[in-house]
C-alpha cells in the first residue's frame, strides 16, 4: 500500500516537472519568435522562402498545443478575412499563385493571431510585454553593433547587412527587409513606451523611449521620423485632455529642445531624410510611391469586389510576380477586394475599441498595457500606409496579443461570477 502511494506521488511529481519544462520552453520560444519576428533576411529557399522566424513560430504554437493552451476562439472578422480571399483566388490571373499566397494568410491567422492570443490569454499581457521589451533591448544592442562596425571599421556581418547608402549616408535595417520595415516595427514599441511613461507615469519606460528613438533616427527612414512625430503628437494630446498644467504646457518646449539637439548630432541624416520632404516633390520624397497609388487604385476599380487575387498584382499588370503595390490599404483593395479590406480594418477597429472600453471599466496593470497597445496599433496602422504588406508577421502578432488581452479580461470576469 505504501509503495503504491509512493508510485502515485512520484508520477505526480514527474508530471509536475514536465509541466514546468513545457512552460519554460513556451516562454523561451515566445522570446525567440518575437526577437526574430521581422527577420526577413534570415531564411532558406526550399521552393519558397522559408524564414527562420516562421519555424520558431510553428514550434511556439506546437508547445502551446502540448500544454493544452492553444485555442481557436470565435472572431467574426477573422473568419470573414479567412473566407473572402478564398473567393479572390478564383478571380486570380494565376490560381496556383493565389493558392500558395493564401497559405500565408492562413499561416498568419493560425500561428500569429491565435498563437499569441493563446499565449497572452494563458500568461497575461504583462508577461508578454516583459518579453517584448527584452527582445527590443537585444535588437538595440545588435543595431548599435551593426552601426559601430560599419561607421568605424567599415565592416558588416553577412547576416546583418546594411541597406546600402543614400547620398553618402549608410542605411541600417538590422535583419529587416529594409529600413522602413524596421521603423514600422519600432513605432509600436515607441508608442507603448511613450504612453506608459507619460500617461501611466511608469518611469521604467524612459530607457525604452531613448533606445527606440535612437533606433528610429538611425534607421534613416523618413517613416521613422514621421512615426516619432505622430507618437509624440497623439500621446501629448491624450495627456493634455486629462488636465492642463504648466508642466504639460512646457512639455512641447522640452521636446523641441531635444529635437534641436538631435538635429545637430545627426545633421546629415535630418538634412537628407527629412529635408527631402521639403526639397523635392512629395512623390519624389516617397520614392515614387504616390504615383504607384494611382495605378493600384485603377486596378481596384477594375476588380472592386474580390480583387485580382492574393499575390497576383504584378502578374495582372504583366510585371514580375514580386511587383507589389506601395500602400497596404490599396494592396488589400486591389488584390483581395473591398470585402476583405473591410474585414481587415473592422478587426483592427474592434481590437482598439474593445481595449479602450475594457480600460475604462477597470484600470489595472493589464488593462493599462492593453490600452497602450491599442494606441500603438492605431499609430502603427497609420504609419504603415506609406508602405505595403498586410501579412507582416509582427502586425499579426500585434493583433494576437490584443485579442489575447481581451479574452483574458473576459475570462477573469467569468471566473469572478
Amino acid at each position: 500500500m505504501e509503495n503504491t502511494s509512493r508510485i502515485k506521488l512520484n508520477k505526480k511529481s514527474f508530471l509536475s516537472d514536465i509541466k514546468i519544462n513545457v512552460d519554460t520552453f513556451i516562454h523561451i520560444f515566445c522570446f525567440l519568435s518575437v526577437l526574430f519576428i521581422g527577420a526577413d533576411l534570415l531564411g532558406v529557399n526550399v521552393g519558397v522562402n522559408l524564414r527562420f522566424d516562421q519555424v520558431l513560430l510553428f514550434v511556439f504554437a506546437l508547445l502551446l498545443t502540448v500544454k493544452g493552451k492553444y485555442r481557436f476562439t470565435f472572431n467574426i472578422w477573422i473568419i470573414l478575412f479567412a473566407l473572402f480571399p478564398l473567393v479572390s483566388i478564383f478571380s486570380a490571373v494565376s490560381i496556383k499563385r493565389g493558392i500558395l499566397f493564401y497559405f500565408s494568410i492562413a499561416y498568419n491567422i493560425i500561428f500569429l493571431f491565435y498563437g499569441f492570443a493563446s499565449y497572452v490569454r494563458t500568461y497575461g499581457l504583462a508577461k508578454f510585454i516583459k518579453i517584448l521589451r527584452k527582445t527590443c533591448y537585444v535588437q538595440f544592442v545588435l543595431f548599435l553593433l551593426q552601426y559601430f562596425l560599419k561607421i568605424v571599421l567599415n565592416y558588416e556581418f553577412s547576416f546583418l547587412p546594411t541597406y546600402g547608402s543614400y547620398m553618402g549616408i549608410p542605411r541600417f535595417r538590422l535583419w529587416f527587409y529594409e529600413p522602413s520595415y524596421l521603423a514600422n516595427y519600432m513605432v509600436f514599441w515607441f508608442s507603448i513606451s511613450f504612453y506608459m511613461y507619460l500617461i501611466e507615469k511608469d518611469k521604467n519606460y524612459f530607457k525604452d523611449i531613448v533606445f527606440c528613438a535612437l533606433m528610429l533616427i538611425l534607421t534613416t527612414s523618413t517613416t521613422g521620423f514621421l512615426g516619432i512625430a505622430l507618437v509624440i503628437g497623439i500621446i501629448y494630446i491624450i495627456w493634455l485632455l486629462k488636465s492642463i498644467t504648466i508642466k504639460k504646457l512646457i512639455f512641447p518646449v522640452v521636446i523641441f529642445i531635444l529635437m534641436v539637439i538631435a538635429y545637430y548630432v545627426f545633421n546629415d541624416i535630418f538634412e537628407v531624410f527629412i529635408g527631402r520632404l521639403f526639397n523635392s516633390s512629395l512623390d519624389e520624397a516617397s520614392g515614387g510611391r504616390i504615383t504607384g497609388w494611382t495605378e493600384t487604385f485603377k486596378v481596384f476599380k477594375e476588380n472592386p469586389l474580390f480583387g485580382v487575387g492574393p499575390g497576383n498584382y504584378g502578374l495582372y499588370l504583366g510585371e514580375d510576380a514580386g511587383y507589389v503595390p506601395s500602400n497596404v490599404t490599396l494592396e488589400l483593395m486591389a488584390t483581395l477586394g473591398i470585402f476583405s479590406t473591410l474585414a481587415f480594418y473592422a478587426l483592427t477597429l474592434r481590437l482598439i475599441v474593445k481595449s479602450i472600453k475594457i480600460y475604462k471599466r477597470e484600470k489595472n496593470s493589464e488593462t493599462k498595457l492593453l490600452v497602450a497597445c491599442a494606441i500603438g496599433l492605431l499609430i502603427f496602422t497609420v504609419i504603415l500606409q506609406v508602405n505595403q504588406g498586410y501579412l507582416r508577421l509582427y502586425h499579426w502578432m500585434f493583433f494576437g496579443i490584443m485579442e489575447g488581452g481581451i479574452l483574458k479580461y473576459k475570462w477573469s470576469i467569468l471566473k469572478k461570477k
